[in-house]
């Protein structure tokens, strides 16, 4: 998913807006704090500020003119050039946590790729023996495969429930990703799993040299670990791995709260990331982010 239109696109809910606020403070549109600009950046000749959560450290663009489009597969030549190299992480990821003591998940489950652009996850999870489909409502591209989905109601209708929600690097994307949320997590079947991938911001680590700040490629919702947690828990959700600094195993806890093993899982993968960004970090010479 690529575009940030703001109207109501095939049954998707409205992505919103944020409009410039007046004073330099406006709404998070996580947690409804206060906000204050912390970035600005240039694109086609105007500034984008970026405001910052003084709560949850979300961060959101003001509203700006965008028509991504993937123009012919520009999209992914030119902005998000590393999509290979993730797609193939993404397919691993999904390969073994399959085979992990009491994920519920096999070739057997269906699986919806919320966001697919232009549906090679969707293809490979497909030849890997999966039941996969996609959704991409930004695109009219008529050679894509008939199980990707531009229409959200649709999709609704014809899978009625999956097992599993792959969400690749789209919440950036969102001007109000509570409203997506709580659409994805109605078509997953209860105790359903949600693998997200998006980049966390770390407040005073990162600047305004930071490649996600990219108005360009769409980046209006930029989420801290803070504020990924709080819009999933709001919807039911909860973590049960960190597979690495971006991306995270969500389970739905709308019927069956999270098992020992678990809460096990997610507290043994969480330490193993957080000693390699505390790595990282140190090595950027950041040291109070240690502390």
């Amino acid at each position: 998913m690529t575009g940030t239109n703001d109207s109501a696109v095939s049954g998707v809910p409205r992505m919103g807006t944020l409009s410039k606020p007046a004073g330099g403070v406006c709404d998070c549109v996580v947690c409804g704090g206060q906000t204050s600009r912390q970035f600005s950046k240039m694109f086609r000749g105007t500034s984008v500020h970026y405001f910052e959560c003084l709560t949850c450290r979300h961060l959101t663009a003001e509203e700006f003119e965008t028509n991504l489009t993937y123009g012919g597969g520009s999209y992914f030549q030119e902005i998000d050039i590393g999509w290979e190299d993730r797609n193939k992480r993404i397919l691993d990821v999904v390969g073994w946590i399959k085979v992990l003591p009491t994920i519920r998940l096999s070739r057997k489950s269906p699986v919806l790729d919320f966001g697919c652009g232009i549906g090679r996850l969707v293809l490979d999870l497909n030849r890997r023996g999966f039941k996969a489909y996609g959704f991409e409502p930004f695109s009219n591209d008529s050679s894509l495969s008939a199980r990707i989905f531009n229409n959200w109601s649709k999709a609704r209708r014809v899978l009625k429930g999956v097992s599993l929600v792959t969400c690749i690097e789209v919440l950036e994307h969102l001007r109000d990703p509570n409203a997506v949320v709580s659409e994805i997590s109605k078509i997953l079947i209860p105790s359903g799993y949600l693998l997200i991938s998006t980049e966390a911001y770390v407040t005073g680590f990162h600047t305004e040299d930071w490649y996600y700040l990219n108005p360009s490629a769409g980046h209006v919702s930029i989420f801290s670990e803070k504020s990924l947690r709080l819009l999933l828990l709001r919807h039911q959700f909860e973590p049960i791995l960190r597979i690495n600094g971006s991306v995270w195993l969500f389970r739905s806890i709308s019927t069956h709260r999270r098992t020992a093993i678990e809460t096990g899982y997610f507290g043994v993968s969480e330490l193993r990331v957080k000693w390699g960004l505390r790595r990282f970090w140190h090595q950027q010479g950041n040291s109070a982010l240690l502390k």
